[in-house]
């Protein structure tokens, strides 16, 4: 696993824990060394990603629906 997928692990683990708790709890859980100060920008690359991935999914229903449409008419 990289630090990205070990610190989604810690917040499904400990929901919205402190930067430390998070940066402890992979220590402790997985033997990796991430600083806390680091911790905020992979939350924020989660939740970018997370983003991206509900932005795709909304254009792909779009695209189906689309699709239908021209189909029926």
């Amino acid at each position: 696993m990289d630090k990205l997928e070990l610190v989604q692990v810690a917040l499904r683990e400990l929901g919205n824990a402190s930067a430390q708790e998070l940066s402890s709890f992979v220590a402790w859980m997985h033997g990796v060394v991430i600083e806390p100060k680091y911790i905020p920008l992979f939350k924020a690359s989660i939740q970018h990603k997370q983003q991206l991935n509900a932005t795709r999914q909304a254009a792909r229903e779009a695209a189906e629906q689309t699709k239908l449409r021209a189909l029926a008419g």
